[in-house]
């Protein structure tokens, strides 16, 4: 049986032949283009997990400085509180 001048044995070599050179491209692409994509983004999401780390650490140093910020302005406020009270008690004696 012929189809096209070829019988069925020209045509399954060609298919296999076909085959052969479809699975060679293929891994070519994943050699030259797939391998060093999935290589840079393995380095990529190791520098987006880095940064987030510094960005937490970063904050947690800001949160620290800010309490600390809080706490002398609070002691600032009171020391201002009792000065105020101090010059009222110093004005109310000269006004008598």
């Amino acid at each position: 049986m012929q189809v096209f001048g070829l019988n069925i044995e020209d045509w399954a070599s060609l298919l296999g032949l076909m085959a052969t050179i479809c699975g060679g491209i293929f891994y070519l692409f994943r050699m030259i283009i797939l391998r060093p994509l999935n290589e840079q983004n393995r380095d990529l999401s190791e520098a987006v997990k880095s940064l987030a780390h510094e960005v937490h650490v970063n904050r947690e140093h800001e949160d620290w400085e800010h309490r600390a910020i809080d706490g002398k302005l609070h002691e600032h406020e009171v020391t201002l509180a009792r000065h105020d009270e101090a010059l009222k008690t110093l004005f109310k004696g000269e006004e008598e």
